[in-house]
């Protein structure tokens, strides 16, 4: 005989509720670490525009103060606020 026959029936609905627990748990981590993630993607996104607005604004000051020769070193000027 087997010992599956002997199994007390409270042991087998114990079972079934330890899965449920533990994907309630597994499920809040994960919707917990994509709140986590998104929020930090989007501070980096705003960060990165404020950097490229700031560049931009100065390099914007610069041409109407006269810093550059001609229109093609302004352009290349402001090519580099996004690259960074």
């Amino acid at each position: 005989m087997s010992i599956l026959w002997h199994v007390p029936k409270s042991a087998e609905k114990s079972k079934s509720v330890e899965p449920t627990a533990t994907t309630i748990i597994l499920i809040s981590i994960a919707i917990f670490l994509a709140i986590i993630l998104v929020t930090h993607m989007g501070v980096v996104f705003t960060d990165n525009m404020n950097k490229d607005s700031t560049c931009r604004d100065k390099i914007v000051g610069f041409e109407q103060r006269g810093m550059y020769a001609s229109p093609e070193q302004f352009k290349v000027a402001l090519s580099f606020c996004g690259a960074s």
